[in-house]
């Protein structure tokens, strides 16, 4: 009776290899899900440009600081922890990942946020374990923020991979396309990006796939489309499909920029390919991160991939309700995350 039980198991079986009713299985150990999230470095920067004098840049310095301070990244962290345990994505890059350091005006600085660092350990606490597999650094911007204090802040995109995936070829650079401006008073900031690519393995597969990550310039267009132009240029070198993903500061609906660069040159768009062009807002919440209800209006955060190699089999935001919040009620950040499932063809 046993015997015919397992005859007829088996039967079963074969039926379903030849229907292909047993690929979903075996596709599963080939498939990778990915994020992005700018989680978002805690002030908005931009009034310092604005300044006229050394005065105002101070006084302004100032102001970005203390919020910073007040938009909280180690509760806001802990928030994100949580949706990262809902997802379990594979691998994330994230943006903005901020270091902030403080101390006299003549003296030594000491690190009041590092968000790496507060990040890795809320996501320790929620039972989770990622590793920074890849960091490109940005650069570091030095202020004084009043008569006796300074602050630093420095730039960083980062990929973070869970433990146990297998990554080679772990790389940062920094795009020869910069932004610099001068103030009234005749200083000048230069404002570097970068970007960071990983090669990973599928699990249970030797297949490896490349992905990369990145945040463009904002605001300065011919700036922003020459380094979205650097970065396909790079990754057209891969010997692995591609996915890139992250902050590219561009609209579906630009006739020229990021979006076109990848979408015409050979890559699709996850949310897109998911559910068609609408909806899918990643930006972008009011630099305090109390505003209710949410401001999220534009899409500019993208997971991009090679259809020839790779296929989405999912996409959906994180971060955009108002259940996300933390209990003081601040966004997990301004911009809501996008987590991808993709699967080797």
């Amino acid at each position: 009776m046993a015997r015919r039980w397992a005859a007829l198991l088996a039967a079963v079986g074969l039926v379903a290899v030849a229907l292909g009713l047993a690929a979903p299985a075996q596709a599963g150990t080939r498939q990778l899900k990915v994020a992005t999230y700018n989680i978002y470095l805690g002030a908005d920067l931009a009034p310092l440009a604005l300044a006229q004098t050394p005065q105002e840049l101070v006084a302004r310095a100032g102001i970005a600081y203390d919020q910073v301070v007040a938009t909280d990244f180690p509760s806001r962290a802990r928030a994100i922890s949580r949706l990262v345990r809902d997802e379990r994505p594979e691998v994330i890059g994230l943006q903005e990942v901020a270091l902030w350091k403080k101390g006299p005006l003549r003296g030594p600085l000491h690190t009041t946020y590092d968000f790496l660092d507060i990040l890795l350990r809320e996501l320790r606490d929620a039972g989770l374990h990622y590793r920074a597999a890849a960091v490109d650094n940005t650069g570091t911007m030095t202020l004084p923020i009043s008569a006796t204090e300074r602050v630093s802040f420095t730039n960083r995109d980062v990929i973070l991979v869970e433990d146990g995936l297998p990554v080679t070829n772990a790389q940062s650079h920094l795009y020869v396309a910069k932004f610099s401006f001068t103030t009234p008073f005749g200083v000048t900031f230069t404002f570097p990006r970068g970007w960071s690519a990983v090669d990973v393995a599928l699990k249970g597969k030797p297949a490896r796939v490349r992905v990369a990550t990145t945040h463009l310039q904002p605001g300065a267009l011919l700036i922003r489309n020459a380094q979205a132009q650097e970065l396909y240029a790079a990754l057209a070198q891969s010997p692995y499909p591609v996915t890139a993903l992250g902050d590219f500061n561009a609209l579906p609906i630009e006739p020229i920029g990021p979006y076109s660069t990848f979408t015409t040159g050979g890559y699709d768009d996850a949310w897109r390919t998911i559910h068609g062009p609408g909806g899918g807002f990643t930006a972008i919440q009011d630099p305090d991160l109390r505003n209710l209800p949410s401001k999220l209006s534009a899409r500019i955060d993208y997971v991009f991939y090679q259809p020839a190699h790779l296929s989405a089999v999912s996409a959906h935001l994180i971060g955009d309700k108002a259940r996300d919040r933390t209990p003081t009620g601040l966004w997990p950040s301004d911009h809501a995350g996008l987590v991808v499932g993709l699967r080797l063809q």
